[in-house]
């Protein structure tokens, strides 16, 4: 039997693809690679200056990131004496999992004559590609005659604005000024920051710079850097912050203790107070707004565009930007009368840092049932307030169009069941069926019940029309002057979970939550308006007694505090909760 082979053939074909297959699969992942590479490196120049004195000196470094680089080219320093460098360093760092790596060329400079003067740029290869610098700008200066009175070092409290609105983030930077080197720093004490709600930034620009104040060179350093949002208007004032420096003996050598060590000496050092002047917010806020101040960026989303009335939709707002994320409330959102409308839930809420600034991130979302089918239109609408334009900025510009389709939960007419047949398997019933006094109709609850159901339902219907047609009527406001102590209970609700859970931040902000947004309800106070001063202003005018409304701020201004300290004493937190309690019902009770 002759036998045909075909296998070589087969295989060489097979071979070939795979081979190609190979070749364009890791083509692919080199271009990836060198699009990401492409991306990610950068030379760049950066001086520790902008403003030098004559005799002084400074560095400039330049820095190749994520790259290895060769024949690095200086640029000429033609007006400036290279006092050290080239100084090459480098660094290799792996952060979430991601790892970068550096190289510097650092070179020490003195200038030459007073003038503005560019360095100009510096070049470095990688591969087969050339990256080069941008120029940078140095100012050279005249230090003042008599240089023996400049202060040896001083520090300052700086703030982004003096002037804001309720609400708006300000940065405030602790900037030291010295002229020798310091070794240690130590808080002695601090602000409480009355009237601001203040977070510490932890990542922000703490290089060391040079600059010239007033003919004299100082090194200058952020100490610390706090975000501060103000809640409340007028003038606030941020106490003086008080510090103990150490700073290095210089040209003493005998003096030098044990391991070689330096000498240290300390000096106290203090800022001046600081004055924010804060403004009310302007009034007219929109129905949608809930305290939003900064810059932000709205989303929103549905889950799906087409249900059956046995289904629920998911509407969710996502909220991110630089204002206090943690005092933005979920607004009331108006939705067509064919959906029930579940309470909002906040389903992710987050703090975190860019660009030194403190941001923050916020999704809320609305479940819908719908209880009639047909189509419809919803529009999510978020407002916040721009300090920018000095305006309220409505976003409402996303429309989902909704298909509702009848579902399976629909009425059924009630039918008489048939009569069974009488076997011997089922036993017999009633012997005399009929309407006297011992007839089966008569005797049996069922069928009155069932006879009066659609009588029950019509009189349910129409009272149930009628409740919703005065609720309709009712001014927002009334109505959430009535709903103000059931939602004040639900805070509390949160609140005594995160005090079961040991959650202190959360606890101390629920609980304030809680109780400025019952004064705010119950009193119609907008939230533009909120004060301390007018929340005392309205209490006195209901006749709340003095002792009772000195309680009421005293508890608000424990949760600032706890909300900035971090308070976690789990008995502090349980007296705070029983006090709310109390507060809030004599308050109830005083102003009914």
């Amino acid at each position: 039997m002759e036998r045909t082979y075909a296998g070589p053939k087969h295989m060489n074909w097979l071979t070939r693809y795979l081979e190609v297959g190979r070749q364009y699969v890791l083509t692919l992942l080199a271009i990836m690679l060198i699009m990401t590479n492409s991306q990610a490196q950068k030379f760049e120049a950066y001086s520790d200056a902008k403003q030098v004195l004559l005799k002084s000196y400074f560095d400039v470094t330049f820095t190749l990131s994520d790259a290895n680089g060769s024949n690095f080219r200086a640029p000429n320093f033609r007006n400036f004496t290279v006092i050290n460098g080239p100084s090459v360093s480098r660094s290799t760092s792996i952060i979430n999992g991601q790892m970068s790596k550096e190289e510097g060329y650092t070179f020490t400079l003195q200038p030459k004559r007073i003038g503005t003067f560019s360095i100009g740029k510096a070049q470095i290869t990688v591969g087969n590609k050339t990256f080069e610098s941008q120029p940078i700008s140095i100012s050279v200066v005249q230090g003042k005659s008599g240089g023996d009175d400049a202060e040896e070092l001083y520090i300052e409290a700086l703030p982004s604005i003096t002037e804001a609105w309720v609400g708006q983030q300000i940065m405030l930077d602790y900037k030291l000024f010295t002229t020798v080197q310091i070794e240690t720093q130590n808080v002695i004490s601090e602000s409480d920051y009355q009237g601001f709600y203040a977070q510490d930034i932890r990542r922000y620009d703490g290089r060391v710079v040079r600059e010239v104040i007033d003919g004299t060179q100082y090194a200058t350093k952020v100490l610390k850097r706090l975000a501060l949002f103000p809640q409340q208007t007028g003038k606030l004032t941020v106490d003086p912050l008080n510090v103990q420096l150490g700073a290095v003996v210089e040209g003493n050598n005998q003096r030098r203790r044990f391991f070689f060590s330096r000498e240290i000496r300390r000096i106290p050092a203090s800022t001046e107070a600081v004055v924010i002047s804060v403004k009310p917010l302007p009034p007219n806020a929109p129905s949608s707004f809930t305290g939003a101040v900064g810059s932000f960026e709205v989303k929103s989303r549905i889950n799906r565009a087409s249900v059956t009335t046995d289904d629920a939709i998911s509407v969710v707002l996502s909220i991110r930007g630089n204002g206090d994320i943690k005092r933005i409330q979920p607004p009331e959102l108006s939705f067509p009368e064919a959906f029930e409308v579940y309470d909002p839930k906040v389903i992710k809420e987050n703090s975190f840092e860019n660009l030194g600034q403190l941001y923050g991130e916020k999704d809320i979302e609305y479940l819908l049932v719908p209880k009639e089918a047909g189509q419809y239109q919803l529009t999510p609408e978020f407002s916040y307030f721009d300090p920018d334009s000095a305006k309220y900025v409505v976003f409402n510009d996303n429309t989902f169009a909704v298909n509702v389709g009848q579902g399976s939960q629909q009425k059924k007419a009630i039918t008489a069941a048939p009569e069974p047949e009488r076997t011997q398997d089922i036993a017999y019933l009633k012997s005399n069926p009929g309407f006297g006094p011992s007839g089966y109709f008569q005797e049996n609850w069922t069928f009155w019940l069932l006879s009066l159901l659609p009588f029950l339902a019509l009189g349910g219907a129409y009272t149930y029309k009628q409740l919703k047609a005065k609720s309709d009527s009712l001014d927002p406001a009334l109505l959430r002057q009535r709903k103000a102590r059931k939602a004040a209970q639900k805070r509390l609700e949160t609140a005594k979970q995160h005090l079961q859970t040991g959650k202190s931040r959360a606890f101390y902000d629920e609980i304030s939550k809680a109780m400025l947004g019952y004064v705010c309800d119950k009193l119609q106070i907008p939230v533009s308006e909120l004060t301390k001063d007018n929340v005392k202003e309205r209490l006195q005018g209901l006749e709340v007694a003095d002792d009772e409304i000195e309680r009421f701020m005293k508890t608000i201004k424990t949760c600032e505090m706890a909300l900035f300290a971090g308070m976690d004493n789990s008995t502090a937190m349980q007296e705070t909760y029983d006090e709310t309690l109390d507060l809030l019902a004599t308050v109830e009770s005083s102003i009914k």
